[in-house]
Parts: C-alpha cells; structure tokens; sequence
C-alpha cells in the first residue's frame, strides 16, 4: 500500500492540474421548449453539444420542486423517485449512522455517485457513501440523477449511477427563507431557516454569494406516538394461529427479570414443575427466585424508547466566487461548510446470549431454592469459555469448597436488560467543509475551452455513546469474596452486580457497570483534475459534421481513519457493535477521453446519427494493475419526433477504505437460526443441524436471538468490482401534440466480483449450511457458524470477499407535458403541467458465491434479501413504482399535486412463515400550493400523505428500526409544511 505525505500528494496535484469538468446547467433528457439552445455539457459527458440530448437516460428534480414538496432534507424527495431504493433517512433509527444516503437501483449507497456541480463530494464513512446532509439545500438549483454506468465519465463508484447536485450560479441580491412543518399530532416538528446574498461586481466581471442556513427537526419516539408502535410485536404460536391471533405482544427475549441458560453442554436449571430439557432457561424473580421462562410472554417490550423521527440540528454556510480575469480566462472558487448532528436512541442495554462465570453458593442475591435449581449448572469435568468471550476467557472445573452440595462459582449464559442504567443515546456530529480553487476559459482554436481544478474536503465526525456497560466490570461484579459482601476483585471500584430479578441493581453498580464511549473520525479527500474539450469544426469535418472531444487528467488521494474508545474498540460493551479502529488510504491517477462523432445528418429516417466513445485508464495504489473502463454509445433522430438512444458501459468500484482495512468487528443482523425453535426445522433441515453436531434434544428447540452476532472485516487483496451496464430506450415527441415528451428505456446492469461479507449475508451462510451443505462440518459455511455448548449461536464469522455477480434488470417510462386549458377548450385560467416517471424492475439478483443459489428480490423483503453493503436492512424492492406530479397556476398562484405508487412485495425467506408475509401496495398523496402575495414574497404550504397511508407493522420479519420499514414506508403519517420566501 502506497502512502503519500502532503507535501508528496500537493506536488503530483500541482502536476496534474485542478478540475475536471464545466459546472452542469439544469438539462433533461429531452428538450421541451422550441427556443434555441447554446451548447451546454449534459450529465454524464464532458462534451459540450446544442441539443439537450443524452444518450443515459437522465431524471431531474427541479428547485421548485423541492420547495412544493417543503424539502428540508433532499433524501426524502430523492427517495419517492423510482430509480432509487431509500437508504438512511430522518425515520431510520436503529441502523443509522448520523448520515442521509441515496441508493439508485437498490445496488447499494456504494454503487452510487455522488457530485457537486459535477465535482465529487466528500464522503464520510469508511464504505466511501456520501452524506447528502451535507449538501445545502438552500443553494440547490436541481438534482440530476443519471442512472447506469458511468466510471468512464466520472471514474470509480458510478455503477447504479449518479446524483448530481447542481447549485445556483450568479445569484443576486437576498432571498430570505423560513419553514415549518408538523404531523397532525403536532409531535414531529422541524423548522429550517435560510438566507443567501448575492452581486455582481465590476461591471458584471465577478460574482460572489453567500448562503447560510439552519434545521432543526425535533425528536418523537414510538412510546409518545401511541398506538401500534408502542409495541413490540411476534410471530404468534400454531395454537395462537390456529384461533385467529395474527400480531402478539412480544420484544426482545433479553428482558429486565433476567434469565440464565447452561454454558456447559447437557448443564441447564433444574425448575420444579419445569420440563428437564437443555432448553430450560431459569427466569429471576424480584425476590431473588427462578421459574422457567415462558417466551414471548416474558419478553421485553423495546419499542416505546426508540424513535420514531430522529433529532437533527444543522447548520451550513457555503460561498462562491468568480471573477472574469480577461476575454477568455475565469477565476472560480468555492467554500461549504456544514455541521449536522444527528441523534439515535436505542432501549436500554440487552445483555443477550452473554457468557458469565458467576458466584452461586454464597451469593446473597439468590433464594436456597434459586442456588439449588441453578447448582446443575456447574461441571467437575473441564471445559473452556472461547476468545470470543474475552472477559470470562478460560478453562474451568467447577468445585464446591465447603461440600454442601453447591458450586462455589458455576458458568452461564445470561440475557437481561438492564433498565437501570438507562437507554441507549448516540450523538453523531458531523463538521464537514470542502474548497475549491480552479480556472477556466476558451479555447477558439478548438471551439472549445478549458477548465482545471485543485479541491480538498475534510469530513470529521465524532459520536458519544451513553447507556452501554462494560461486560468486563459485570463479570467483575458477577465473581463475589468468601462472605459475599464484596467484590472478590475489588479493583476499580468494583460493586456487587445483581442480575438476579427486576429493578435490583443498586445504582452504586449500575454506575460502577457504566461505560462512556467516544469515537472520532476524519474523512480526507484530494482533488486535482485538468480537462479540455471542444471540436474538430476548424481543422476537418465529416459529412454530418466535426467531431466533437473532451480528454483530461485526474489525480485523487482518499483516506480514513477511526479512532474509537478502547471498551468500543475491543467489544468490552453490550449494547453496541464492537468497532475497531480502522485506518487506511488509496490514491490513483487517471487519464480519460471522450468523442461525438456524428455519422449521418439530415437524411431520410436519419436527422442525425451519433456515435459516442469514452474510455478511462486509472492507476490505484491499492491495486496491483491498471483499472479500465469504457463507454459505448448512441442517438439515432429518426425525424423530428423520434430519437433512439443507446449506451454500454463498462464500469468499476474499487475498495473502499473500510472493505480493505477494517479489523473483525461485530454486528448483529436479523437472522432465523434454521435450528431453533423459531426456524421451525423440517425433517431434511433437522437432520442438517445434527449433521452439524447439534445434540438432537436442543434441534427445533433452542430459544434462539432474532439478531445474530456476525463478525464482519476487511481484505486488502480484494479487487474492484466490474460491471456492465446496458441502456436503451427513445425519446418521442410528436409534433402534433407540442410539449408532449415520452421516454421509453430498458436498462440491464450486471457487477462481478461483488464485494460483500463471505456468504453474502448471516441469514444465506445459515441456509447454505444447512440446505446446501446438509450440515458438513467441514464445509465453510458450516464453519463460519461458531455454537456455544448449549446450542445457541455465538457468532458468525464473514470477512469481506470478491463475489459472485449482482444483476438488475427493467424499463424506466418518463411522460412530461404541459398545456394551457386554452388548449383543450378550457377557459383561460393558466397552464398544467405534468411529469410522471414509472419503473418496472423484473431483476435484482445476488448470488454471493457459486455455492449460493442467486436469489432474486424483487417483489421481497426481509432478511434473506439482506446484505451489508446492497440491503443492509433488506428493505423492500417493489416491482412497480410510480411518482406523478400534476402542477397547475395561474397567475400568481399554483396548485401542487403528487402521487407516488409502490407495489406490493412480500416476505423474501421461504422457508419461514411470518405471520405478515406480505405487505399491500401503497399509494402516497401530496398537495401543496404556492402564491406569490407580492414581487419579494412567495407562500408555500401544504400536506404530505394526505390521505394517511397505513405504515405496516411487521413482527418476526420487521428490520432493526421501528416494527417495519420506516425509509420505505411513510411512518409518521399526515405531515403538514408551510414557508415563506422573502426576495429582492
């Protein structure tokens, strides 16, 4: 791995020269209007043309747009588009990071691209995804998003595609922004304000602006909402099933009683009244006693504490610049500065599946009759506690010095939530900026012009983490002195630890048990291009014209580094994921080239045929050869009303910093043990798990943990990924009706070498295991599954590997037409406009490995569709999705109105049975209206899902956030916004 210092990396950006390409202006993918057009660079090549043509197919969300729909955060709009598959949003609460990410085709937040004016931004996170919170909105002109490859165009990461942010330009004088919105409840409140100034200077030869702007979005939990939500629901029994019950009251089987299984195989709590099994699991009383546990009706109810909209505080200043230097030369600059702070809150801290050596005959905490029901647990015979329970690591027999029949110390496998610490909160802040110093001019030699840039961006984050616990301060107060009124290690403080009932942890050990985690983060990118383009029309031309060219030179240096408490870096807490530091950098030089060659021009069936070629040849410091990409495409003008376009593209993603470096760390995704009670085990899979070594008593019987710890990491020998992506489609405008635009194109996207965790995913290493494999021991698979001696999962172990293949296939329709109701007979009450934009996706498969059956998901949900950098939560993938936004006005008002489709999906897992299998299609309604009271001010309010979809409350089937699929689904339900615009 090649590392650069500053000085080093300053000195081959000076070499290379500054800045890739032309800031964009606001273009679709078809022209709309007969007035004449000077050439501008359309998204997704550097060649400048006259046409507003683009042979990608191209969705643009326009300024006033955003302000109809009341946008504080663009993710929210960017999601109801149908190209794009919601990642983290305001509503996602356990798996969010602080960060807002956008996901284009559903092949994953890292295949997309993120731009600034047609300028890479920033990323965040060590997977290299961009936080698009710190984007301003303020500034925002229209987000372009253009869908297929395009690394040969933009480089690394343009798979699915790419969203550009395009900012206003030569903005004058001050504009003055305010908003406000609400859900009917008035509980979800968010206020924003922005102001941005502009001029002119020197006789137009400059311009400068100044934007500055402020979010507040307030929190609101589950518990304060009410009604569903406030509820943790399971999968009812057969019995339950068989008398109609659909949804049962249930949560997380770490519950605040706590309960204790055996550690040692066939040692479990013997419970009078109980069944003897391994199964047994001993549940602590409020005086100190055991019961056996009952399951779901025992469980704990982790809803009311989670969130339902998650608070964020934002603040962002962004300045530009430019300055005409001469006839042909200009001057431009850019600053952007944002902090955003995003808070999460979790229920308090599970204990689940935890395995603790504890102190049982003198133990003041327990009755006779608990020691007694519990002394089974002990074994004089020797057995160990592996590394992956680093503070009980050892080999053990179990004794009983003073020979009354009960183990001194015994082993256990605990579970409790401990509500006497409190919840879990996080802080993620976020203090991200970016600059940017380049020039650009003419060229007349070539009809063209030049443009060079230097850019550097700096992403730093920091998080706290309250309401976590030190396992090893537990297993501390868990081992007591000779009398049992102290610690046996009273080192640190230590105080008795009572898991032992509800509520009896002294808040002397809750305090002693309570870690404070911080982390820090920095982000750092660099950013030196040169580029030029123009055409051949003063040195030679075909029959239909010059050829037109853009070539350039690109340097990038990127790297990351997490810096961690130790409790959090070594997995010394229980409520969150270990996360160990990471730190690690790449940089790549590249060279690119672009032409138009025009075939045909004004022939019979053949206005004009062009022809375009792109290629790219980059040099990564953490690849052991050159990477190459390519771009093949086309339009064909038919006539004047038809054009056929056509693009393939060979497109690349190399490694994240995070996907080459990371250190084992561990998660806990939601995953069906195939062996457990809740798996349900047929015969065949039964057999599988015995196969494996499970003892037959504890196969279909374990009480096994929804969420599986799975242990995930870096790889420095993996590869980029490679894709080919193909698009074709047309464009038809008939000149009978005017303004009337249709656009029609298929779209195939395959990617090899995928780069995913081993097996694809937790819950696909478990199937493989005990589908494919029946249960060899030997077998990877098989292997990755690490059991504890009473049966349960311990972990799962994937590191990041290079794949088998991800594939996306469906068609895309765009109507776009406006009219006066002149037109149609109507009176003359101004214009409608309307934009609709369908997708039909028939394709999104995955296969991790050759092992692995691919598995399509579209039209399903849940885990099995589940992956850590595709689906992290397996959120739905609807086959039919349509957004349609009808705008009429008249004069100084207007009337908004937008309907977004989603079909229906169902559960992805077939071997499995939830009890909500699949969830209907939805329908959302917004209405808005602006009015312009006077030339400087401008009112727009209106309602979100105005007529209250149903979000769907899932059980066993749900992700991690909020009994369903928040990002997806409106959860908050009617929302109302209103702003107000002051300008001059």
């Amino acid at each position: 791995m090649k590392t650069k210092s500053m000085r080093e990396r300053l000195l081959a950006s000076s070499m290379i020269c500054g800045a890739a390409f032309a800031a964009f202006s606001a273009t679709a993918a078809y022209a709309q209007d007969d007035t004449a057009v000077e050439e501008i660079v359309v998204t997704g090549s550097r060649i400048a043309r006259p046409d507003l043509v683009s042979s990608s197919p191209i969705a643009t969300v326009g300024e006033k747009e955003l302000q109809q729909q009341g946008v504080v955060n663009t993710e929210n709009l960017l999601n109801t588009l149908p190209q794009a598959v919601p990642g983290v949003t305001s509503t996602v609460n356990n798996g969010s990071g602080g960060a807002a990410t956008v996901n284009l085709r559903g092949l994953g937040p890292v295949r997309t691209l993120v731009l600034v004016d047609g300028k890479r931004q920033t990323p965040t996170s060590q997977s290299g995804v961009v936080d698009i919170n710190l984007i301003p909105p303020a500034l925002i002109q229209n987000v372009e998003v253009v869908t297929g490859g395009a690394s040969a165009v933009y480089g690394s990461d343009a798979i699915s595609g790419v969203v550009n942010f395009v900012l206003k330009k030569d903005f004058e004088g001050f504009q003055f922004t305010a908003g406000y919105q609400n859900t009917d409840d008035l509980d979800a409140p968010i206020y924003s304000i922005d102001a941005t100034m502009g001029a002119n200077f020197d006789d137009g030869r400059g311009n400068v602006v100044l934007s500055l702007g402020y979010n507040d979005r307030e929190p609101l939990t589950q518990g304060k909402r009410g009604g569903l939500l406030a509820t943790s629901w399971g999968e009812p029994s057969a019995a339950q099933r068989a008398a109609g019950l659909k949804l049962i009251p249930s949560g997380s089987n770490s519950q605040e009683d706590g309960r204790v299984n055996g550690y040692v195989s066939g040692k479990f709590p013997i419970i009078p009244g109980a069944p003897a099994a391994s199964s047994t699991s001993a549940l602590f009383l409020p005086n100190g006693d055991v019961r056996a546990y009952a399951g779901a009706p025992d469980n704990y109810n982790f809803a009311p504490l989670n969130y339902l909209q998650t608070p964020q505080e934002r603040y962002s200043v962004t300045s530009l610049g430019r300055y005409q230097l001469n006839d042909t030369i200009e001057a431009f600059a850019k600053g952007n500065f944002v902090y955003s702070s995003v808070a999460t809150q979790l229920a308090e801290t599970p204990v689940g599946n935890r395995t603790f050596r504890f102190t049982l005959d003198n133990n003041p905490f327990l009755t006779p009759a608990a020691k007694t029901a519990l002394n089974n647990l002990g074994s004089t015979a020797s057995y160990s506690v592996p590394a992956s329970a680093p503070w009980a690591t050892g080999t053990y027999a179990d004794v009983d010095s003073d020979g009354d029949g009960l183990f001194d110390t015994v082993t256990g496998v605990f579970n409790r939530r401990l509500s006497e610490v409190g919840p879990r909160f996080q802080q993620y802040n976020f203090y991200g900026f970016q600059t940017q110093l380049g020039l650009r001019g003419d060229l007349a030699a070539i009809n063209g012009g030049w443009e060079g840039y230097i850019q550097y961006g700096n992403t730093h984050g920091s998080s706290s983490l309250l309401g976590d616990v030190s396992l090893q301060r537990i297993q501390q107060g868990l081992l007591l002195n000779a009398t049992g009124t102290g610690c046996a290690d009273p080192s640190n403080g230590c105080v008795p630890i009572n898991l032992f009932g509800r509520g009896r942890m002294s808040a002397d050990a809750a305090n002693f048990i309570k870690t404070r985690i911080e982390t820090s983060q920095d982000y750092e990118q660099l950013v030196s291009a040169f580029f030029v383009n123009g055409n051949t029309d003063n040195f030679f031309t075909l029959p239909a014209g010059g050829i037109g060219f853009a070539m350039g030179a690109e340097y990038r240096y990127e790297s990351f580094d997490f810096r961690p408490s130790q409790d959090l870096a070594t997995g010394n807490v229980a409520g969150f994921n270990a996360q160990p530091p990471v730190s690690g950098d790449f940089d790549t030089y590249e060279l690119y080239g672009e032409t138009l060659i025009p075939l045909l021009k004004d022939l019979p069936f053949a206005k004009s045929v062009n022809l375009e070629l792109a290629g790219r040849i980059a040099d990564y410091s953490s690849q052991n050869k050159l990477t190459k990409t390519f771009k093949v495409a086309g339009d064909w003008e038919i006539y004047d009303d038809l054009r056929l376009r056509a693009s393939f593209n060979r497109a690349i993603r190399t490694p994240s910093v995070g996907e080459l470096f990371a250190p084992l760390s561990n998660g806990f995704p939601t995953a069906t043990d195939p062996c457990s009670a809740l798996g349900a085990p047929n015969a065949a899979i039964r057999q599988a798990c015995i196969n494996s070594g499970l003892a037959p008593n504890l196969v279909g019987a374990l009480n096994a943990n929804p969420q599986t710890q799975t242990l995930n990491g870096g790889n420095v020998n993996l590869e980029p990924e490679v894709a080919e992506t193909f698009t074709a489609g047309f464009v038809y405008q008939p000149s009978f009706i005017p303004r009337l635009a249709v656009t029609v194109d298929y779209y195939d996207i395959s990617i090899e070498k995928v780069i995913t965790s081993f097996g694809g995913s937790t819950q696909s290493i478990m199937n493989i295991c005990y589908g494919t494999f029946n249960g060899n021991q030997n077998s990877p698979y098989c292997q990755a599954i690490r059991r504890l001696p009473n049966g349960t999962i311990d972990f799962v172990q994937a590191e990041n590997v290079n794949g088998g293949f991800l594939k996306t296939q469906g068609i895309d329709i765009g109507v776009s037409y406006r009219f006066d109701l002149t037109d149609v007979g109507l009176p003359d009450m101004g214009g409608v406009s309307i934009k609709s934009l369908y997708s039909n996706s028939w394709k999104n498969s995955f296969q991790p490995d050759e092992n692995a059956a691919a598995k399509n998901c579209i039209d399903r949900f849940g885990s099995t569709c589940g992956n850590t950098n595709i689906n992290p939560q397996g959120v739905p993938l609807p086959r039919h999705k349509l957004r349609t936004a009808i705008n009429w006005s008249y004069e100084n008002v207007g009337l908004n109105l937008v309907w977004s489709f989603l079909d229906d999906v169902k559960d992805g897992n077939d071997a499995s049975n939830f009890i909500v299998e699949k969830i209907t299609a939805k329908n959302y309604i917004d209405l808005s209206a602006d009015w312009r009271v006077t030339d400087n001010v401008n009112l727009t309010g209106g309602v979100r899902n105005l007529t209250q979809e149903d979000y769907p409350i899932l059980a066993g089937n749900a992700s991690p956030s909020n009994s369903g699929y928040p990002a997806v689904y409106d959860v908050l339900g009617r929302m109302f916004f209103i702003n107000a615009t002051l300008k001059y």
